[in-house]
């Protein structure tokens, strides 16, 4: 397991919007709950740029930026994974947008590789309406980071992420998830990040 993984809280002092970057509190707000997806391609990357003893990528706000300028977020469906890859490709890194099962998963966390997941809120296993018509996929709705698993006995037993949120307590910074609760909240769906240093 990845020890060396940043976290960064989704919940933000909105009261201080200017420092954060934005002109009023309400367009913090909006991207307070809009943006785990870069957070999690800048836990990313800040992991493999510490490694390197290298500079971090640039503040929360600038990665949003451009993303947005350059098309990679929709109000209606939020960060399109491929657009969160093309920004890990931009900062030299390999990003490969995928259906992983967990033995992929596994096998890409044992090669010291990253992998941003989509998942339920907290790992929920509620199923919406669409859900429920179209039984046969999974929706998420959230992204959250894997770094790192544990085995017993050869059988997976759970997997190590950073879980951001805007409520204070949904941020689990390093939760160990068990993997019947895991799999409950994963749609199947994720990003590779591998360093190529």
């Amino acid at each position: 397991m990845k020890l060396s993984v940043p976290f960064y809280s989704q919940s933000w002092n909105l009261d201080e919007y200017e420092k954060l970057g934005y002109q009023s509190r309400e367009e913090a707000e909006y991207w307070q709950r809009s943006c785990c997806g870069i957070l999690c391609i800048k836990m990313a990357m800040d992991s493999f740029l510490a490694e390197q003893n290298k500079p971090l990528t640039p503040s929360i706000k600038k990665l949003i930026d451009s993303g947005v300028a350059r098309g990679f977020y929709d109000d209606r469906s939020g960060w399109t994974h491929q657009g969160l890859v093309s920004m890990i490709q931009g900062f030299g890194f390999t990003a490969v947008s995928k259906n992983l099962s967990v033995d992929e998963l596994v096998g890409g966390l044992e090669k010291n590789h990253l992998a941003i997941v989509s998942i339920k809120w907290a790992f929920q296993n509620r199923k919406t309406l669409k859900e429920k018509i179209l039984f046969w996929k999974k929706y998420g709705g959230h992204l959250g980071l894997v770094f790192g698993f544990e085995k017993k006995d050869g059988e997976i037993t759970g997997f190590y992420v950073h879980h951001t949120s805007k409520i204070s307590e949904q941020n689990w910074q390093a939760r160990f998830v068990p993997i019947k609760i895991f799999i409950g909240g994963y749609t199947g769906r994720g990003i590779i990040v591998q360093n190529n240093s």
